[in-house]
């Protein structure tokens, strides 16, 4: 029987060297990198919340007890976020859902504005994995606006009061239930007179 030599073992010893040293590097990038990342998206939500709500001075958290997150859980409805934007004087002016889901090739995420009478104000979408050319067409004008004004007291459906993206259907009906989940917990919370 042969013996097995240091040098067999040579091969393995030196991969598993180079995967320990690009674990160091890409924690490493991680380290160096998180902050500016948070940052960069905080602005770009901020961004996006001043877009739909441009005469608001500040928006703040949404709060609902436990007991309301356990029924939009249970009902499959509830948002990532969920703020208020007020104007200068302290007034809302309606409230922001933010909600994901997955689309033909990617991560969907809605922002999605209520006004205080309860109609859309306006939708952003990001599908920034989606396929280009035909997912990401979710987040242009001509798709999202087909929303506005749109009264939340109505599912919307694709190609029924909504039309879809040409192409680019299961991302825009990905879309368009991120913005019926907000749209069904919006109406929850008035319901529970979280909402006046």
């Amino acid at each position: 029987m042969q013996k097995l030599k240091l040098k067999d073992f040579l091969p393995a010893l030196l991969l598993a060297l180079i995967c320990g040293i690009c674990v160091f590097l890409l924690a490493g990038t991680n380290a160096l990198t998180k902050e500016r990342i948070a940052k960069q998206e905080a602005e770009g939500a901020k961004e996006r919340q001043l877009t739909i709500f441009p005469d608001a001075r500040s928006f703040e958290p949404f709060h609902y007890s436990d007991e309301i997150a356990s029924e939009l859980d249970a009902r499959g409805i509830r948002p990532d976020e969920v703020y208020v934007a007020y104007d200068p004087d302290g007034k809302v002016l309606g409230y922001i859902f933010v909600n994901s889901g997955f689309g033909y090739a990617g991560q969907i995420v809605t922002t999605t504005g209520i006004g205080t009478d309860g109609t859309i104000v306006m939708v952003i979408a990001t599908a920034a994995s989606d396929t280009p050319k035909l997912g990401k067409e979710v987040e242009g004008r001509p798709f999202l606006d087909g929303f506005t004004g749109l009264s939340t007291d109505t599912e919307y459906v694709v190609n029924k009061n909504v039309k879809a993206v040409s192409g680019a259907t299961i991302s825009s009906r990905a879309a368009t239930g991120c913005i019926n989940r907000a749209r069904e917990a919006y109406l929850l919370f008035v319901e529970r007179g979280l909402i006046q």
